[in-house]
C-alpha cells in the first residue's frame, strides 16, 4: 500500500511536491486502516491544462520504471533517463529526487534516490516493523556511506574498512542487492514497484494487449464480462475469436524468406479479433437471437475503452495493487467513470485495499458523497511555469458537506484556468 510520495525537478516539478495517500481529515469511508495508519482507497487530481497533473503522475510512473530497471542500465558507460524542469537555469542541469513511502505486509519502508543522466548521488532506504525507523543503507557521492548488517542482501558489498558502498556510479543498489540468493527485502521491493501501475486513460490502446491475454483465462474473463454487463451498455457476453492467416497474405508480407519459413513451422500466424455479443429483437420486441459485433468496428469508443480498462483494474482490485490513470474519464460518460471509482470504495469488492489515483477534468465526480476533502488533489502552475499541489483538506474552511465542484468551478480552491480575451 503506498502511503506517500515525494519528487522534484521533474518536468514541470521544480519544487518539491509530496502527495500522501494518508488521511487528514475527520471524514469518514473511502478508508481502510494498516498499522497505526489510516490510508485512503482512492485519490482524485483535479488543474487547469498543463498545470502537472499528468507531470506528477508520471513522476510516480518514473520511478517505479527505474526501480525495475526497464531501461536496461546495465554497463557503466549506460545512461539513465532524466527530465529536469527546464524553465530555469538552476535546474535544467541539476538531479532530480524521489521518494516513497510504503507498507509490505505490516512493515513500512521509506526509499529513494537522487540521480541525473549520469549518477546515482544518493540512494537510502529505511525500514520500520514496529514504529521506530531503522536505517538499511544509505549511499552519497563523495561522504561516508552505510549499510546495516541485517542488511544482509547488500553488507556483502559495504567496505567497512572505508564506508563505501561498491557500485557503478549508474547503478541503483537495491538492482545489486535483488541479485543475491538471500535478498529477502529487495526481491520484495522491486516486487512491491510490479504492482505499481499506471496506464494513460487517452490510449487505451497500449493496454489491449493485456486484456486480451487475460480473456484467455476464463475465471477471469466472466469476471470482465461481469463487469461490461454492470455498465449497461447492452453487451451480453464478449469472446475472443483467432483465426488462421491465409499463405497467400504472408507470402505477402515484406519479411525475409528464411523468417516467413520459421512462422509457417511453428503454424504459422493468427488473427486475433474481440467480439461483442448483443440481443436481437423482432418488431414486437421480443428477443430472437443475438447479434455479433467487432469490437474495434462497431462498439463506441468509450465501449471500447471500457472494456479496456477492466482487466487491468479487475487485477488491481483482485491483488491489492496501486492503479495511476490518467485522464480516467476521456471517452467515459460521468456515471460510467463514477461506476468505476465506487468499485475501489466498495470494502465487498474491495477486499485486498487496492488503491487508484487519477488525473480527471470531469467535475460531475467533485461530490461529497464520493469523496473525502483529503482523495481531493489540485495542480497549479504559477507564473514561472512551476507546478504545486496540494489537497482539499488543506483548506481550513472547506466543510465536508460543501459543494465542491460549485466552489471549485468559482475558483475557490484555485487549480483553474485564467482565460484571457480573445479578439480579431
Amino acid at each position: 500500500m503506498l502511503l506517500q510520495f515525494s519528487v522534484n525537478n521533474f518536468k514541470s516539478i521544480k519544487d518539491t511536491v509530496t502527495f500522501s495517500m494518508a488521511t487528514s481529515s475527520k471524514d469518514t469511508n473511502n478508508a481502510f486502516s494498516i498499522r497505526k495508519y489510516e490510508l485512503l482507497n482512492s485519490a482524485i487530481l483535479y488543474g487547469a491544462n498543463a498545470s502537472g497533473k499528468s507531470n506528477f503522475l508520471r513522476a510516480m510512473a518514473f520511478m517505479g520504471r527505474l526501480v525495475l530497471n526497464k531501461d536496461k542500465i546495465i554497463q557503466s558507460a549506460d545512461t539513465l533517463p532524466h527530465y529536469p524542469f527546464k524553465l530555469s537555469t538552476e535546474t535544467e542541469n541539476a538531479s532530480s529526487t524521489f521518494e516513497i513511502v510504503f507498507f509490505i505486509d505490516d512493515i513500512k519502508y521509506r526509499y529513494g534516490f537522487e540521480v541525473d543522466e549520469t549518477t546515482v548521488y544518493t540512494e537510502w532506504l529505511f525500514a520500520d516493523e514496529k514504529g521506530k525507523e531503522a536505517k538499511l543503507f544509505y549511499r552519497e557521492v563523495g561522504k561516508e556511506e552505510y549499510v546495516n548488517p541485517i542488511f544482509k542482501e547488500g553488507y556483502g558489498f559495504f567496505d567497512k574498512k572505508n564506508s563505501k558502498i561498491s557500485i557503478s556510479k549508474n547503478q541503483l543498489f537495491i538492482w545489486k542487492c535483488d541479485r543475491e540468493d538471500n535478498a529477502v527485502i529487495s526481491k520484495g521491493i522491486l516486487h512491491w514497484f510490479s504492482r505499481f501501475n499506471f496506464i494513460d486513460g487517452m490510449d487505451h490502446q497500449g493496454y489491449i494487449n493485456y486484456t486480451m491475454k487475460q480473456m484467455e483465462n476464463e475465471t477471469f474473463r466472466n469476471e470482465i464480462v461481469k463487469l461490461i454487463k454492470t455498465a449497461d451498455i447492452g453487451i451480453e457476453d464478449i469472446t475472443l475469436t483467432e483465426e488462421d492467416i491465409p499463405l497467400d497474405v504472408l507470402e505477402k508480407i515484406p519479411f525475409p524468406d528464411e523468417i516467413k519459413q520459421e512462422i509457417i513451422k511453428d503454424g504459422g500466424w493468427k488473427q486475433v479479433s474481440l467480439n461483442t455479443l448483443h440481443k436481437k429483437y423482432d418488431v414486437h420486441n421480443h428477443e430472437v437471437g443475438n447479434v455479433v459485433f467487432e469490437l474495434d468496428d462497431e462498439e463506441s469508443k468509450g465501449t471500447r475503452k471500457f472494456f479496456k480498462m477492466s482487466a487491468p483494474i479487475i487485477n488491481t482490485l483482485e491483488e491489492g495493487k496501486i492503479l495511476m490513470i490518467d485522464e480516467l474519464d476521456a471517452s467515459l460518460h460521468p456515471m460510467m467513470t463514477r461506476h468505476l471509482i465506487k468499485l475501489f470504495h466498495d470494502k465487498n469488492i474491495n477486499t485486498k485495499n487496492a488503491q487508484l489515483i487519477f488525473a480527471t477534468h470531469d467535475t460531475n465526480l467533485l461530490l461529497n458523497t464520493l469523496f473525502r476533502r483529503d482523495q481531493i488533489w489540485l495542480t497549479e502552475k504559477d507564473q514561472f511555469g512551476v507546478t504545486d499541489m496540494y489537497s482539499l483538506a488543506q483548506f481550513k474552511n472547506v466543510r465536508p458537506k460543501e459543494d465542491f465542484e460549485k466552489h471549485y468551478l468559482q475558483g475557490k480552491y484555485g487549480a483553474v484556468p485564467y482565460l484571457g480575451k480573445f479578439e480579431f
